[in-house]
This record gives C-alpha cells, structure tokens and sequence, in this order.
C-alpha cells in the first residue's frame, strides 16, 4: 500500500476522526489537523519502509525508555510498559517528521505527535490484524 493511500483511509476511518477531534481539543483547526494527521502517517509508512538508520531510528532508545519509564511510572505493569516503549519510538520519530516536513517547532511536534500517534497505530493494528 503506498503512503497516500494509507493516509486517505486513515483519515476516513473512525480513528482519524477521533485524531482530528484529539488535535481539535489542543486548538489546530480541522484542515490544519488532517494536514498533521497526513504528514504523521506518512511519516509511519516511511518508518516501517525505511532502511536505514535502522527500523527504530536514531533515537529510538531515548523514546523507548521514555515510554517504558511513563508506563512503569503510572503503573502498568512491564509487558504493558513495553508497548508503551514502542508506541514511544513511532511517536519520536512522528514527532522529528512534523518538526521537519511541517515546519513545527520541537515542542508542538512532540505536543501533535503524542496525540496522534496511538490513533494511527490503533488503524493500522485494526486494519493490519
């Protein structure tokens, strides 16, 4: 499936409406939402493609040990905390896309990727599984 594609259907899925409402509460306006939301996904579809640096990134031990670190924090327990290490390595490199492709600054990426990254990977478990 190429990255247009994916982007289309996500954002006619009910996950993309619900992201594009996510990204509404924190103040970006719709079409603003679906252009992020768009540069998000591609930005997934390129991580899983991708060849180098590796399928984690440059700083995937950084983002995963930070998600690890929150889900052992709020309690999740470790298996859980794991899946949150690596929703955290897709929501770092979502994040350094949107800093580059969008022109956003480090902080409202990370802001914009945080929000949006656990809907695009529940589209993609639900249409993937």
């Amino acid at each position: 499936m190429d990255a247009q594609q994916l982007v289309t259907e996500f954002l006619a899925s009910a996950h993309g409406q619900e992201a594009v409402q996510a990204l509404g509460a924190q103040g970006i306006s719709a079409p603003d939402a679906q252009q992020l939301l768009g540069n998000a996904t591609e930005a997934v579809h390129a991580h899983v493609d991708e060849q180098s640096p590796g399928l984690m990134g440059e700083h995937a031990g950084k983002s995963f040990f930070a998600g690890l670190a929150a889900g052992l924090l709020r309690g999740d327990g470790f298996f859980k905390s794991l899946v949150d290490g690596g929703e955290g390595i897709v929501s770092g490199r979502v994040a350094e896309s949107l800093a580059a492709r969008a022109g956003l600054d480090p902080s409202t990426a990370s802001t914009v990727a945080a929000a949006a990254t656990p809907y695009i990977l529940g589209f993609l478990k639900e249409r993937f599984s």
